[in-house]
């Protein structure tokens, strides 16, 4: 399976389970795997975006919009979610003018540790 495939399968199988796992994790942690996907997402937000414009431009941005519409977090942490998708953003847009083989596997990289908190969370 793609990994593009594997994350938003994991992902969404986190959203579903966050009830349940919320009672579970620690809740510190859960609010750092929660602001470190969110940094993931703003990442792949603008990589993806600048590599595969027609068929993932809003892709990331819409998936961050779902986790915090489903997690629904305390605004506190809504803000920290929401800055960390921010930062990933800039932080790859400083790193990568344009999309090319290092853009493509730092994505790669975000991904994966995107999938890795996905599992934690789970």
């Amino acid at each position: 399976m793609p990994l593009r495939a594997t994350l938003a399968v994991a992902f969404l199988a986190v959203v579903a389970a966050a009830p349940a796992s919320a009672q579970r994790i620690d809740y510190v942690q859960r609010a750092q795997d929660l602001e470190t996907l969110s940094r993931a997402f703003g990442e792949l937000h603008l990589i993806r975006r600048m590599c595969e414009p027609r068929r993932e431009s809003e892709v990331w941005r819409n998936r961050m919009r779902q986790l915090v519409e489903l997690e629904q977090p305390q605004p506190a942490l809504r803000d920290r979610m929401v800055a960390a998708f921010n930062a990933g953003f800039r932080g790859a847009e400083e790193r990568f003018a344009y999309c090319d083989e290092d853009a493509r596997d730092f994505a790669a990289a975000s991904a994966a540790e995107a999938d890795a908190v996905v599992n934690r969370l789970m």
